[in-house]
């Protein structure tokens, strides 16, 4: 995000839901990162066996940010964990253990700056009008993925076994989730690397309105 000309904030796992809003003070953007597993009560299962380390304060705060970036139009870019949460958040589901219906390999034993397979999008969706690719290839370091999209989330990306890679918000300005990691491609690929300055653009048009309408 920096090389974007943007000024990355940290919010600090916090839980104590008072200040969650505060945080939120002057941020013209999120970025949901990667991370461990949500837990699977935020979708309405029991943990499978296949299911990782939870971190339910995490989970807490950030499913907050979640449904705040969709329910208040804030521009919103989740990543891998952040992907899957923005689905979770809109009503969606996981598979918890992809070992038990894919075809392909999406936890890689590759470096992660390798792209080990390729993701189809879907002809006018936002991802295809911000990458102009019908298809090209990611990076993949997931054991679980998006089932369900959820109310108003739509898959703009698919590998070739099905499993979803990208989802969408139609009637948001810009919320966007991918399941690869394009901050570990953004470096050398111009597909990775377009994803976080439509971040930044969106943010920027986020702070222009504000300044509006002061």
């Amino acid at each position: 995000m920096v090389q974007t000309g943007a000024v990355p904030l940290l919010l600090p796992i916090c839980a104590n839901p008072s200040l969650w809003r505060q945080m939120l003070a002057g941020v013209d953007a999120l970025l949901l990162s990667g991370g461990g597993d949500p837990d699977a009560v935020w979708y309405g299962q029991e943990a499978e066996p296949a299911q990782g380390y939870v971190q339910p304060a995490r989970d807490s705060m950030e499913m907050y940010l979640a449904r705040y970036a969709l329910r208040h139009k804030i521009p919103v870019l989740g990543i891998c964990r952040g992907a899957q949460l923005l689905a979770i958040a809109a009503g969606g589901t996981l598979w918890q253990d992809l070992t038990k219906v894919q075809r392909i390999q999406h936890e890689q034993r590759a470096p992660r700056m390798y792209a080990i397979h390729q993701v189809y999008v879907k002809p006018g969706s936002l991802l295809y009008r911000l990458t102009r690719k019908k298809k090209f290839r990611v990076n993949s370091l997931h054991h679980q993925a998006i089932r369900k999209p959820g109310t108003g989330c739509k898959v703009s990306a698919v590998a070739a076994d099905g499993i979803i890679e990208a989802v969408e918000f139609p009637s948001h300005p810009f919320a966007l989730g991918v399941q690869w990691h394009p901050e570990w491609l953004c470096r050398h690929d111009r597909t990775a690397a377009v994803l976080f300055t439509a971040l930044r653009k969106a943010a920027s048009e986020k702070n222009n309105k504000s300044a509006d309408k002061i």
